[in-house]
């Protein structure tokens, strides 16, 4: 085999391995890339419902709280005045469900971040409890959680 022949197979061979490693490179950057923003986009997507599920419990709960309590005042068959009264408040309130889209402050600040957003859900939901509190303060007194206290001095 001549001089010439060898050096154009090994030019030959470099130039198909050169081609070969740059496919390679470029396959690996694009997966790379992708993997990344997928990486990126569950880390977005799971922070966000993190926090909107804290903020949705917290909604939910609370506002649940009160219709079922008059729901089951009424089943129980309750005399006592006081808190039929806050009943019939309860109803003039027409609060709608926990669940109704109106609770949900995200939906009118899709375009803001993330704790923007979660602070005005957060204010929402507790003027909507104060609201209710000073409306119906028999029935949100008795929602206070009363731990025992402990002298530590």
């Amino acid at each position: 085999m001549s001089q010439a022949a060898v050096s154009d197979e090994e030019t030959d061979f470099k130039v198909v391995s050169s081609t070969n490693y740059q496919r390679v490179q470029d396959k690996v950057g694009k997966i790379s890339y992708a993997d990344g923003v997928a990486d990126g986009r569950e880390q977005v997507f799971q922070t966000s419902f993190d926090q909107g599920y804290a903020d949705g419990l917290h909604v939910g709960l609370d506002l649940t709280k009160f219709g079922s309590f008059f729901d089951t005042l009424a089943a129980a068959g309750t005399r006592d005045d006081q808190l039929l009264k806050e009943k019939e408040v309860y109803k003039g309130l027409n609060l709608p469900k926990a669940t109704d889209k109106q609770h949900f402050k995200y939906l009118d600040h899709q375009n803001e971040p993330l704790d923007v957003v979660s602070a005005k859900q957060g204010t929402y939901t507790d003027d909507l409890l104060d609201e209710c509190a000073a409306s119906l303060p028999i029935t949100a007194n008795l929602f206070i959680s009363r731990g025992s206290s402990v002298n530590l001095v």
